[in-house]
């Protein structure tokens, strides 16, 4: 390779290098040319509401509904081997 083989390419690739630079530049700004107002989430309560008794929550809640959390008995058999011979 030539010496002016050389320099051409390395002329070419500091362009490139600036242009490439120059264009990054536009695209990815500065986090504060892009601030932009959010929305902030409450914080979450610990505490469970009365569902029994508020008014807000017995509106649609079946009063005649199956509780899920009860322990279910069916028959009165205390036969701990149901399945045995």
């Amino acid at each position: 390779m030539k010496r002016k083989d050389l320099t051409l390419i390395i002329i070419i690739g500091l362009a490139a290098a600036i242009f490439s630079w120059v264009i990054a530049g536009f695209i990815f700004r500065q986090p504060a040319s892009r601030s932009a107002e959010v929305p902030v989430v409450p914080l979450i309560s610990t505490d469970f509401p009365d569902v029994k008794n508020d008014p807000a929550y017995n509106f649609f809640l079946n009063k005649q509904a199956l509780d899920p959390t009860q322990p279910v008995h069916i028959g009165g058999s205390n036969n701990s081997n149901p399945f045995g011979q």
